[in-house]
């Protein structure tokens, strides 16, 4: 699987201490500038209704990317604000979440969601799980350029061990695609910061995926063999029923 990082951002996708706020936040006022003309647009088409249904749909996705990408430009400037957890049900999440994702993907590549009954609500920041779920999907796009297969899955179970102390059962979210896959030594050095597998794509890296997991008590795992596609696990705390009363 491929990814992009980009060294002019933190971990966490904060401000560089580097940069100097001033001209940080000249350069988010002109990208919500641009940004702009391009969501008058996409709402004028929305509104009009003209297109297959596929089309329409594209549309829709775009108007939600864009207004997405207005949301990221704020936390960048806000320094990457403390995540907002709350009690969450994550097969509504996917299953909204779901258009969304379907439409930024090629009709050469099928997406399907396999999410296990009776499964508990997440204590999540529901907006950067879909930031990171998004941008797993997008990885796992540009690792199938002939088609293949994208699959998500959620069901309840123990991560790996840890030396943190007994396991507790988490939601496993789990980003599983038939592409390219990794070598050992790129599977070693995947989620890294500053590392990238390819020199051109969208999104903001592994990196960034597993510091926002691990910013919401998660954890982060990969299994990948080269020629044979990429599962990515994201680990999310689960709340059980009698916590929640």
């Amino acid at each position: 699987m491929r990814e992009y990082t980009s060294s002019q951002f933190s971990p966490d996708g904060s401000v560089p201490p580097s940069m100097d706020p001033h001209l940080w936040s000249s350069i988010v006022h002109d990208f919500n500038n641009l940004l702009t003309p391009v969501m008058i647009a996409l709402e004028d088409l929305q509104r009009r209704r003209a297109g297959t249904s596929r089309e329409l749909g594209k549309i829709d996705a775009a108007i939600y990317c864009a207004f997405r990408a207005k949301v990221l430009a704020r936390q960048l400037l806000a320094n990457a604000r403390p995540p907002r957890q709350e009690l969450t049900d994550i097969c509504q999440l996917l299953e909204q979440f779901q258009v969304v994702l379907a439409n930024v993907l090629s009709p050469s590549i099928r997406l399907t969601l396999h999410v296990a009954g009776s499964l508990p609500l997440a204590f999540i920041d529901r907006e950067l799980v879909e930031r990171a779920l998004l941008n797993l999907v997008l990885n796992a796009r540009d690792a199938m350029p002939a088609g293949g297969d994208i699959s998500i899955a959620a069901a309840l179970e123990f991560p790996p061990s840890s030396k943190t102390g007994p396991p507790k059962q988490m939601i496993r979210l789990s980003i599983s695609d038939n592409g390219v896959g990794m070598d050992d030594g790129t599977l070693k050095m995947a989620g890294r910061k500053n590392f990238s597998t390819k020199a051109n794509g969208s999104g903001l890296g592994l990196a960034v995926v597993r510091r926002i997991v691990e910013s919401l008590s998660g954890r982060f795992s990969i299994i990948s063999t080269l020629g044979h596609g990429t599962t990515i696990d994201l680990w999310l705390p689960a709340i059980s029923a009698d916590l929640r009363n």
